[in-house]
């Protein structure tokens, strides 16, 4: 799909708002970062949405439409936020309807890990493929599917979640209750604490603060033994969560995106062979597992697209 109209995409994040302006895949301009915690209510967040926006358009007067994507549970038909997952105060929110009557252009929403996987699926890793779980891993796990060429979003338009997909029935129950969710062990707080008990049982003192995706793949890329093999055990983990979903949905590409894709193989590789392991050759012996292309646009980009395809 090409689509060379001007949008607005925007990334709604726990701790961060980024936005852009953008073209055909290409970021073209970025807006003012906002502070998600900073501002506090739903009410106080749109008003920064809606001053960043007009900055924007008063620098590209000629964009059309504008796309935002969420981290919690939102209706794309009907335009309405019921919850955000790591953000207080959204409930039941008619965002498209506040968005289109203050800015008059066309608007959509959407699940921020099904904007990734639309962002990636049209311009990134899963470019071309027909059936495409992409999974993105942060403060939790999210996840968006592509089946058929189209991105899936269920009955109820909550698709996908696989964060809260189980790994261990006896496992640490998650936000929902359910024991073993594969985001009480993969998120990015989840991966800190891990470094951490592993360094402090080798005799070495590394803070949580130092124990971020980032700084964890620098130190296996640098042949750090315990970097290693924590990401080699994190893969697993993602792995054996993600073999239900490659039993259930036979896909052809897995894209992999979010803070920890910054490990690159080291992560990639145990994610494959769990799959492997844990599937028929039928299922994987043509599976790709890759990591996003996109970087932190995908989302931007996925939303963008939406929103040009919104009516």
């Amino acid at each position: 799909m090409s689509n060379s109209a001007k949008a607005i995409g925007i990334d709604f994040g726990g701790t961060t708002i980024k936005s852009a302006v953008v073209q055909d895949g290409a970021v073209l301009a970025r807006g003012e970062v906002i502070d998600t915690v900073k501002h506090r209510t739903a009410d106080a967040i749109i008003g920064e949405l809606l001053r960043v926006i007009a900055a924007m358009r008063a620098a590209h007067p000629e964009i059309e439409a504008l796309g935002i994507g969420l981290p919690g549970f939102v209706d794309s038909v009907t335009g309405i936020v019921h919850e955000l997952t790591n953000v207080q105060g959204w409930h039941e929110v008619a965002l498209v309807a506040l968005l289109r009557d203050a800015t008059g252009l066309r608007a959509a929403i959407e699940n921020d890990a099904n904007a990734m996987a639309y962002g990636e699926f049209l311009h990134g890793a899963a470019k071309g493929a027909r059936n495409a779980i992409c999974v993105t891993l942060g403060t939790g796990v999210g996840g968006g599917l592509i089946l058929d060429g189209r991105l899936y979003r269920g009955s109820r338009l909550a698709a996908g979640e696989i964060g809260h997909m189980s790994i261990d029935s006896h496992g640490p129950r998650g936000v929902y209750g359910n024991p073993g969710d594969i985001e009480t062990y993969v998120g990015n707080r989840q991966i800190a604490e891990r470094a951490e008990r592993l360094y402090t049982a080798s005799g070495q003192q590394r803070p949580l603060a130092k124990c971020t995706p980032a700084d964890l793949a620098a130190l296996a890329d640098a042949g750090d033994h315990i970097a290693i093999a924590l990401w080699d055990a994190i893969g697993t983990d993602i792995g054996a969560a993600l073999s239900d979903g490659v039993w259930l949905l036979n896909p052809d590409t897995i894209v992999i995106g979010g803070g920890i894709a910054a490990a690159g193989d080291t992560i990639i590789a145990p994610i494959r062979r769990t799959i492997c392991e844990r599937t028929s050759a039928l299922f994987h012996e043509q599976l790709k597992v890759v990591p996003a292309t996109l970087g932190n646009d995908a989302g931007i980009i996925g939303a963008a697209a939406l929103a040009l395809e919104a009516r």
